[in-house]
């Protein structure tokens, strides 16, 4: 869905009417919503992307329900084109009492009765309130209203309810970017039922005159030039700008299409064409018609109103937030552990939980939150992302939650929406969430827990419907044991874990990545991809990663970058792996023996964590003295505390002691040239 839209009409059968009409035209595209005055009360305001108020008498009846800022517009109505015809069976300088729901709707069915040409009859406007004073009239014309007609009267015409106009359709289309269907909602809905009325009363001219008024006035106000012909190619009706685009001085109704238009392939469905020094694109459809009738709609738009839109999409879209680029099928591997990673997540995507994305810095985290969201139930909402490291925390308070005007000095004028309320009935993705200050972590609770915010100097709770979607490259437990993270956010957050493993654990992707990478600087550079032995790709699988998916993309820009000026891509790509390591190997300790019963220290944990086991002190000195390490207990004491200073190990609360992603790299380092 696009979006959604609230109509508010004047009493139940319009709110009725005005939904059946909407959501034939859009309910494909944009959720639709419809109510009456009878449903409207202060205790909770209408606020929804737009607001379409179906009669302007009732405007400032409305207005007041309406929440402050929600933007709105005042629909404007036609008659409905399809029982005009019996309005021909009347006799001439008959008065015919006119009736509708309200005096003011009355008024304004007489002035288009007379504005497209019905002037035939002399046109009385009744007034429900006022008690009725009997003409002896024998016709009556109603706008869905029948059971507002007297009694006394024999002959009723009821011409249904006045559909909301095409100028109006036109301004929901703009609003939610829909000028796509342009054509399809607009164009042939409307201008097909009007041709076939024409066709159906082409030997009566008075008719065909005041149809071809209607259509004129209905086609004037489209922002294309348009064009109809018949069967035989005749041009039926036109508007002015079809007119000008073509550089036609005089009216082109009655001529043939190919005399204003000689290079014009009826075979075409779309396409551009040099028109006057101008490019216009121009759409092409056979509208049908009972009875055998085939007519034609040719849309000519000027490319700098294409442009225009464009542009106004993108502004619209930058100021709406954020999009979701990625899906599952964007994310390329051969490993069966990522495999099983995207069939988890793409289960997860269609709850509302919170989800904990765990993994090391360049495995992917952010493409596996954009994937979840756009194949979740909010895809066709925003997707906004937030880095809690990149930020202070007034300023990602202020971001995340918003503020009301005169917060503090610099303040919007008027204050400014927080990204969770930018993002209701989406997804927030919260990178980093290890680094969020303890004080945005109350916040956030908040968030998860009541569903609500309350912006800077706010005193207003705002509900808000987001889902949130964290991601950490930290060990959260540990924040927790040191009191940096707050162990009820935690559980909040971990209601869906997912673990994204290091290119160290799934060396199957390597080549698949390193190939889709080396093509995409390939192309950039105009370059030929360079041929990987499998010798190559064996060195590439058994170096550690540290730097992950992100590394492995620098070394494919930096293969293309260099084999213009090498002979030997090998040797280049060795020494860019061995500058990686030297990066990240540092020796443990000076002194080689302790050295060595750091690093047995580590192999033990690092198996310990592959069998999914977590052990103490006591458990480690037995399977050292087993490798003949007889250390004691304050050694082994010692050791730990130094890896966990390194960072390489991490203590469990009350559980023992596990192995870091670090660590695993240190050791599978060592293994590696060992």
């Amino acid at each position: 869905m696009k979006g959604s839209l609230t109509t508010i009409s004047y009493n139940i059968k319009a709110r009725d009417e005005a939904y059946a009409q909407l959501n034939d035209l859009f309910g494909s595209e944009i959720k639709i919503r419809s109510l009456c005055t009878t449903d409207l009360n202060y205790e909770a305001m209408i606020d929804d992307d737009l607001i379409l108020i179906t009669a302007p008498v009732v405007k400032d009846m409305i207005l007041p329900y309406i929440k402050k800022g929600c933007k709105y517009i005042i629909a404007t109505r036609n008659i409905n084109t399809k029982n005009l015809k019996l309005l021909f069976d009347i006799p001439d300088n008959t008065d015919v009492l006119v009736i509708n729901n309200l005096w003011e709707n009355t008024v304004e069915v007489v002035e288009e009765l007379e504005l497209i040409g019905i002037n035939h009859l002399n046109f009385h406007p009744y007034n429900p309130q006022v008690p009725f004073k009997d003409m002896n009239f024998n016709y009556a014309i109603t706008i869905g209203e029948p059971q507002l007609v007297p009694k006394t009267i024999p002959n009723v015409i009821d011409l249904g309810t006045r559909l909301i106009s095409v100028k109006t359709i036109v301004q929901i289309l703009l609003h939610f970017n829909l000028s796509k269907s342009f054509d399809s909602i607009v164009s042939s809905r409307y201008i097909r039922d009007l041709v076939r009325l024409s066709t159906e009363l082409n030997s009566l001219a008075r008719k065909n005159e005041m149809l071809l008024i209607l259509m004129e006035k209905i086609i004037s106000e489209f922002g294309d030039g348009i064009i109809v012909t018949d069967m035989n190619q005749q041009i039926l009706f036109h508007n002015c700008l079809a007119q000008e685009i073509l550089g036609i001085d005089t009216g082109m109704k009655g001529l043939k299409l190919e005399q204003v238009m000689p290079w014009f392939d009826e075979f075409q469905t779309s396409g551009f064409k040099a028109v006057n020094r101008r490019e216009i694109y121009i759409t092409n459809s056979e509208m049908h018609v009972q009875g055998g009738y085939n007519n034609r709609l040719i849309t000519l738009k000027e490319m700098n109103r294409i442009k225009d839109i464009d542009e106004e999409y993108r502004k619209h879209q930058k100021h709406k937030g954020h999009i979701a680029k990625y899906t599952f099928t964007d994310i390329k591997y051969k490993s069966l552990t990522i495999d099983d990673l995207i069939k988890k997540a793409a289960k997860i995507a269609k709850t509302n939980s919170a989800i904990l994305i765990i993994g090391e810095s360049g495995t992917g985290k952010e493409l596996i939150a954009q994937s979840i969201h756009n194949a979740s139930d909010r895809k066709n909402n925003p997707f906004i992302a937030i880095n809690c490291a990149a930020l202070s925390e007034s300023l990602l308070e202020s971001e995340l939650f918003g503020y009301e005007e005169g917060a503090f000095t610099g303040a919007r004028k008027g204050g400014k929406k927080g990204l969770f309320e930018m993002a209701d009935r989406g997804t927030v993705f919260l990178d980093e969430i290890g680094d969020a200050p303890l004080s945005i972590q109350t916040k956030l609770l908040r968030v998860l827990q009541e569903k609500e915010i309350m912006r800077i100097s706010g005193e207003k709770i705002i509900p808000v419907d987001v889902r949130v979607i964290a991601a950490t490259n930290k060990d959260l437990l540990e924040l927790i044991e040191n009191g940096s993270f707050r162990k009820d956010l935690y559980y909040r957050l971990n209601v869906l874990p997912l673990y994204v493993p290091p290119l160290r654990e799934r060396k199957d992707d390597i080549e698949v990545l390193l190939k889709l990478f080396l093509k995409k600087y390939a192309a950039r550079e105009n370059m030929k991809i360079p041929e990987l032995d499998g010798d190559i790709i064996n060195i590439l699988k058994k170096y550690p990663w540290p730097g992950n998916i992100r590394e492995l993309e620098n070394l494919a820009e930096y293969i293309i970058t260099v084999s213009p000026v090498t002979e030997n891509p090998r040797h280049e790509i060795l020494k860019f792996i061995s500058k990686g390591r030297s990066s990240h190997d540092k020796p443990l300790f000076k002194n080689s023996d302790i050295r060595d019963e750091a690093i047995c220290i580590l192999k033990i944990l690092y198996h310990s964590k592959k069998d999914k086991i977590i052990i103490g002190r006591g458990k480690i000195r037995e399977k050292l003295k087993s490798q003949g390490m007889n250390l004691s207990e304050q050694q082994i004491k010692s050791r730990m505390e130094a890896l966990k200073k390194s960072g390489l190990i991490q203590t469990m609360v009350g559980k023992g002691t596990i192995i870091s992603p670090k660590g695993e790299r240190e050791i599978l380092n060592v293994l590696q040239n060992t």
